[in-house]
């Protein structure tokens, strides 16, 4: 079953993450991805890890909703601050083989998507922190709001280029 055209603009900017991301660092030479800048403090390299590592996260939370729309996903476990991408190598790693993952990944999850004809409106309740009350949210919601963080940290990459000449 097709997803309803009115429903697919959050399903195609999902989909083209992965290319949105690799023209925000095209040009770049590989030690420009260690440049550092914004409130956080992350490299160009630890900020593509961290929108990889998101969406692979993501990709949990839509394979729930879509399993068994309405259940809980407890993701309190994930604190993607410096000491976390640190003990995952992401100041180090290539850049490459995120992207290639986090395209397939995003290719094969839209597929799943796309079986059912409700699949943007599926749901599920989040838990965010050790004890915080659960919040509801549809796969579309998920999608778009992975767009939105994207958006965010490559405006940051955007500042650092500028800033440092590049």
């Amino acid at each position: 079953m097709a997803v309803p055209a009115e429903q697919t603009d959050a399903l195609q900017g999902w989909l083209s993450l992965a290319e949105t991301i690799e023209k925000a660092i095209d040009g770049l030479a590989e030690s420009d991805l260690d440049l550092r800048s914004g409130v956080e403090g992350w490299s160009i390299r630890e900020t593509v890890h961290h929108l990889v590592e998101a969406n692979l996260i993501a990709s949990n939370i839509l394979i729930a909703a879509l399993a068994n729309s309405g259940c809980v996903y407890d993701w309190s476990w994930v604190n993607p601050d410096k000491s976390w991408m640190h003990r995952l190598g992401y100041d180090e790693a290539p850049t490459g083989p995120a992207l290639q993952t986090l395209r397939k990944l995003s290719e094969h999850i839209a597929g799943l998507i796309g079986t059912h004809s409700d699949g943007l409106l599926r749901k599920v309740q989040l838990l965010d922190a050790p004890g915080a009350k659960p919040h509801t949210e549809t796969v579309r919601d998920l999608l778009v709001e992975q767009i939105e963080h994207a958006e965010g940290h490559l405006r940051t990459v955007a500042e650092m280029r500028t800033a440092h000449g590049r």
